[in-house]
């Protein structure tokens, strides 16, 4: 009986296991990386909120096993709440990011950046990073 238990839910296991794991990213940050944030497997960005200075590249990386993404374009309305750029800044948007996949993006106008991911926002996979003058 116990046998046919575990066997019906392997499948379920296996599972569950994947989606709180994800791919390494291989290797250190990319050269000219100045902070780094993850993309994680429940569904957050990590740390947020970040402060980083003027001409700071933020490098993405995603170490969960879902595609990801990191906008401050809202497509909808929805995504209008969650993002936020400063005045003179423009809007970035990284496209699909793979598992194990990055994204760099320096900034260069100080305020504050609120982001999203576009398939995981309603979840509320969104972050805050602070942009000071150097």
């Amino acid at each position: 009986m116990i046998n046919r238990i575990v066997i019906a839910l392997a499948p379920l296991l296996l599972t569950v296991a994947c989606a709180t794991t994800g791919p390494a990213v291989t290797g250190g940050a990319q050269p000219g990386t100045d902070v780094v944030i993850d993309m994680q497997p429940i569904l957050r960005f990590s740390p947020t909120p970040q402060s980083v200075s003027v001409g700071d590249t933020v490098e993405f990386r995603n170490v969960s096993a879902f595609v990801h993404t990191v906008s401050t374009r809202p497509a909808n309305a929805e995504e209008t709440a969650v993002t936020q750029i400063p005045a003179g800044a423009e809007s970035f948007d990284s496209g699909d990011i793979p598992a194990g996949g990055v994204y760099q993006h320096t900034f260069t106008v100080p305020g504050t950046y609120k982001y999203f991911c576009d398939p995981h926002h309603g979840a509320g996979m969104v972050g805050t990073i602070i942009v000071t003058p150097s």
